[in-house]
Parts: structure tokens; sequence; C-alpha cells
């Protein structure tokens, strides 16, 4: 059985041979490579081969593509990146809306020609060409609450939903055309695709706030993104999203992230009961510390809590630029030993 087919048997309600094992590997595809995340950020080829490097080592479920993920759409709409020579994520200080009018100068980023867009279709379609017969690989995307935040400035765009929320709304309306339209070239390309919206995580967003003004905006993605022909959306926020799950998993999501923060068998209840995937993490850190003991304890807490549901992913949040390969290669071994234990 491919990795493919695990998730195929997953949809069907059968419980996998394995647990899926899918780590977030973004920067730290530099790391193994030996390059620095600003390197993969702007190099077509790095950023492939960096990603097929981890694969090689790794053999994780499914593959996400991405460096800097909340910077690609932004920079398309004309914010500058700044790019370092060290292990720090390009970042972006830019704040493009701050008047109402700003709105209006902006225009939905054409994918295919648009800053780094082209780059990061082009490295996820040559993925796909040269391993997507057996594993899974996802662009990403921006979610509305997340790319508005970004355009306005959190606390401006937190003012403007309390004082201004036609306004508020109208941001989050473009946050999706311009994610959406990014979604479909993904979508042209025949591979797979997840939402990235971790600024809706609590404390950041009240509960009250997400259900009764964000939870709407993803929706209308997650659905606009299935009519364009992606039958599978992962909505990923990490932080602790218990608070929120119940509304995330009326958006229409395939698979959604419990945290190492979150309430997994809260979670796994809510997960249940909507027929969504769940990935269930440990902490990154605990993974770049690497400490046995600590490992072992945790990976059995998240196992013990949800293995008992065939829905169930092993993940560790992003990994790292600073975690050594072997720890991951550790984890993955340890998730596999102890799960053996239990069939």
């Amino acid at each position: 059985m491919n990795k493919r087919e695990l998730f195929l048997q997953m949809g069907k309600g059968i419980k996998p041979s394995v647990t899926p094992f899918i780590p977030t590997i973004f920067a730290h595809s530099a790391k193994v490579l030996g390059v620095t995340p600003s390197a993969i950020a702007q190099d077509e080829n790095l950023l492939v081969k960096s990603q097929l490097a981890c694969y090689e080592l790794y053999q994780h479920d499914l593959i996400s593509v991405g460096v800097d993920i909340y910077n690609v759409e932004y920079e398309a709409l004309g914010a500058k990146v700044k790019f370092h020579d060290n292990e720090e994520l390009p970042a972006i200080s830019d704040i493009l809306v701050k008047e109402e009018s700003d709105l209006a100068k902006l225009k939905v980023p054409d994918p295919e020609n648009a800053g780094r867009m082209p780059m990061f279709l082009s490295a996820v379609e040559e993925l796909h060409k040269k391993v997507g017969n057996e594993v899974i690989v996802n662009g990403t995307v921006i979610g509305p609450f997340t790319l508005a935040a970004i355009m306005r400035g959190f606390e401006n765009f937190i003012m403007d939903l309390i004082y201004n929320p036609e306004f508020a709304f109208s941001l989050m309306e473009f946050s999706n055309e311009v994610s959406l339209a990014y979604a479909k070239s993904f979508i042209k390309r025949g591979v797979g695709l997840s939402i990235n919206e971790s600024w809706i995580a609590p404390p950041l967003l009240s509960p009250a706030f997400y259900q009764d003004y964000v939870v709407k905006y993803e929706k209308q993605l997650v659905m606009a993104i299935k009519e364009a022909g992606q039958k599978n959306v992962a909505l990923i926020s990490g932080g602790n999203t218990t608070d929120i799950v119940d509304d995330m998993a009326t958006t229409g999501t395939s698979l959604l992230l419990a945290d190492s923060e979150c309430d997994r068998l809260y979670y796994k209840k809510v997960c249940k009961e909507n027929n969504i995937l769940m990935r269930a993490s440990i902490p990154s850190q605990v993974v770049e510390e690497g400490d046995d003991e600590i490992m072992k304890k945790n990976v059995k807490q998240v196992i013990d809590d949800c293995h008992d549901y065939t829905g169930f992913i092993f993940g560790c949040g992003i990994v790292s630029y600073n975690t050594p390969p072997e720890n991951v290669v550790k984890l993955k071994n340890m998730v596999n030993e102890y799960t053996k234990t239990l069939d």
C-alpha cells in the first residue's frame, strides 16, 4: 500500500494498516539541504531538491510545500520581502491597507506571473510529477482572516471588526479572491491543497469573533475551492483551537489540526461526528530537543488519545529549521513501534 492509498482507506472509514505520519516541513527542508530558508524561498530547484531530500529521509505520508507561507500572496499584492543570509525566515513589515481607500488600489494578482507565486506553483507541480504517484503533494494558500489581518495590521483589523465591520468584511472578501485565484492555479496542476489560517487561534482572536465574523468567509473559500475541482481541502491553524473547533468543522474542511495544546479527546469527538481527518501533534520543540524519554511520553499520550479513530494522523507541528534530521527519523520510528504494540 502506498501513501495515497492510506488516505483512500481513511476516507472510507477504514483503519489504515499504519498510522499516517505527517510532520510539517517548510524551512526545515533548507537545513536538510544545508542552505538557508531564504535560499529555498527564492530558488525553485533548491526548493524541490530540499523537499525531495526530506521525503527520502522521512518517508512522510503527505508533502506540504512552503517556506514563508504567510508572505507569498502578500508579496504578490505588492509588499516587499526581506530575505536573510541566516536561519531566519523571509519577512515582511509593510502594511498595504493603511486607510480604507487603499483596498480599492489593490488588484487580485495573477498567480502565473505575480511575485513568487509562479515559483511555488512550478515547484509543487514538479514534486507532484516526481513522487505524486505515491504521495499527495499539497500547495498552500492563506485563509481570509489571516491575509486580511496581514494586509491591515492585526490590531487595526480587530478594531475594524469592532467599529467598521463592513470594511473588515470587504477585506476578507478580497482576501478570499486572492487565495482562490492562487488555489485554482494549484488545482489546474492536479495537486492537493491546504488553507493556512493560524491567526484565528485564541487568544489572538476570541471564539465569539471567530463564530460571528470569520467562519462564514472560511466556508466561502472552502466551498469555492471544492467547486473549482478540489475535493479535499485542509483548514490548518496552529495553537489551541479547541474552543473554535465546532465552528471550524462546519467549513467543509476535510482535515483539522489538533495542535499540541488542544484537547485531543474533544477534537476527536468533533472530527468523528463530522467525518473529518484529525492530525494530532506533539510540540515541535520536543522534536527539536530530541530527548528520548520526553519524546516517547508525548508520542504515547497522542497515540493513546487518538489511536481508536480511523481518521487519526500523527503530526509534530512545523519542524523547526534547527531540528536535527535524526530526531525526525527517531520520532517516526517511535510512532511506528508504539502503534504496533496496540494492534
